[in-house]
């Protein structure tokens, strides 16, 4: 029984090597480097420079490029909902709701190359006894949907760049 699992896992291995298979964040050399050639333009308003410090964390670690071959322009949308309403209309609970459209331009032909639109979606509880505990709640929740919208741009920068070199 125990042979066969590993007979098992050791072929799967194999087989996911043979194919060509490899993880997105890696380059065909093996290395690690998950820097972008991407400039990142500048985010109209306060959650937007927020959403743009996480894209620069996660695409440009090692700071922004020298040459960038593209420059990437996000529009932010941002909402808040109530979604849990009492019978006496008291709101309990809302989502904070992040939309961006991500547009991918090359720097020297100065064409778009991608479009997508990506959005986020963080709920909270309103205790409503609080003001301040309120504010802060929902100031938490766009926070953690703009770390969330920026980590979904990336997976979907990453695979458009890998499908298209």
């Amino acid at each position: 029984m125990w042979s066969s699992k590993l007979l098992f896992s050791l072929s799967l291995c194999f087989f996911l090597t043979a194919c060509g298979w490899r993880p997105l964040y890696t380059s065909p050399d093996g290395s690690y480097d998950i820097s972008y050639p991407i400039k990142i333009a500048t985010i109209e308003e306060r959650n937007g420079q927020i959403l743009r410090n996480f894209l620069v964390d996660l695409m440009n670690p090692e700071g922004p490029p020298s040459h960038p071959k593209y420059i990437m322009k996000v529009v932010l949308a941002e909402s808040i909902k109530g979604i849990g309403v009492q019978k006496n209309q008291n709101t309990t609970r809302k989502e904070a709701i992040l939309t961006a459209t991500i547009t991918l331009s090359e720097t020297k032909k100065n064409r778009v190359v991608y479009t997508h639109t990506a959005n986020a979606i963080n709920s909270f509880a309103v205790i409503g006894q609080n003001y301040y505990s309120d504010v802060i709640a929902e100031d938490y929740a766009v926070k953690e949907a703009a770390h969330l919208l920026a980590e979904k741009i990336r997976l979907l920068v990453a695979a458009y760049l890998e499908t298209h070199k």
